[in-house]
């Protein structure tokens, strides 16, 4: 009898234990403490932290779960980060998440209205005079991150259609690794052309970053398909779906919203998809750049 009971209560002491493991490992898998948050260093870090800070704080509140901003040195080091799950939601151009998608399964939550049809812009001295890309032939030129959507990989593409090869057709192609330092290397004559976020030009001039006089919009491409927040497959679906709702309640009926949108440059948001970036995947291809070189 004693010996019933003592292999009775090693099996209850067995399962226990068992039954703990198993509630911490759903508590690991289902709880996120701090939110990891990576974004495109597409600009100086005050710059994105200016930018940012207003929708971060919003989604803490919404979520409930604080984040850490992680801003890292380049845009391969964001994709580092990623592959190494040091960052939870990403905030990728096309490019980079085309590439996050194939390597690291990174899925795709929403884009803000305006990244449905994205613009690059290239730009020259103010003053300069030119309005076509073909004058420019045996100057120098840059463009800005190599693994920019906006500053290399359809600036790129919209040079070859235009029957344009960069390194053949401009006597020096630099690569500035930031649209702002892009603009910047334009104004001070570093470079005689760049090519750069729409965006992030358009909120320089408007914040006096930049002079209407230190640069000219010589050509504006035809829309893409651009930027998206992405996460982490291995994310809890409850916080996806918290983190998704979040970003899609923002609405400019909404004063605080509209503050928050208003430094972003959207309207609103709209749920993203894969689909969303056949196209600029074909792009991708098309170019040979499907290692990200």
């Amino acid at each position: 009898m004693l010996l019933r009971l003592t292999t009775l209560g090693r099996w209850f002491f067995v399962f226990g234990a068992c039954v703990v493991a198993l509630m911490a490992c759903h508590k690991d898998q289902g709880s996120v403490d701090v939110l990891r948050i990576g974004i495109l260093p597409d600009q100086g870090v005050e710059d994105l932290k200016k930018r940012y800070s207003p929708l971060f704080d919003y989604i803490r509140s919404e979520t409930g779960v604080p984040y850490e901003l992680v801003v890292p040195r380049d845009y391969d080091h964001l994709l580092e980060l990623f592959d190494k799950h040091q960052v939870d939601l990403a905030y990728f151009g096309g490019f980079t998440f085309m590439l996050a998608y194939h390597r690291y399964q990174a899925q795709p939550l929403v884009m803000r209205d305006v990244d449905a049809h994205f613009v690059s812009y290239f730009i020259a001295k103010g003053g300069a005079g030119a309005r076509d890309l073909k004058s420019f032939k045996n100057t120098s030129f840059s463009f800005g991150s190599k693994l920019s959507t906006s500053g290399h990989l359809m600036a790129r593409y919209f040079l070859k259609r235009q029957g344009i090869e960069a390194e053949s057709f401009f006597k020096e192609v630099l690569y500035s690794g930031a649209h702002d330092t892009t603009a910047y290397w334009v104004r001070d004559g570093k470079v005689q052309l760049g090519a750069a976020n729409s965006k992030i030009i358009d909120a320089m001039l408007a914040d006096g970053r930049l002079k209407p006089k230190d640069i000219s919009i010589v050509w504006k491409t035809p829309p893409y398909t651009d930027y998206v927040w992405a996460v982490q497959q291995t994310l809890p679906p409850e916080l996806v779906q918290r983190l998704r709702d979040a970003f899609l309640f923002l609405t400019l009926t909404n004063q605080q919203h509209a503050e928050i949108l208003g430094h972003i440059d959207a309207q609103h948001f709209i749920p993203a998809g894969v689909d969303d970036f056949s196209a600029l995947d074909g792009v991708i291809r098309s170019l040979g750049l499907v290692d990200g070189k």
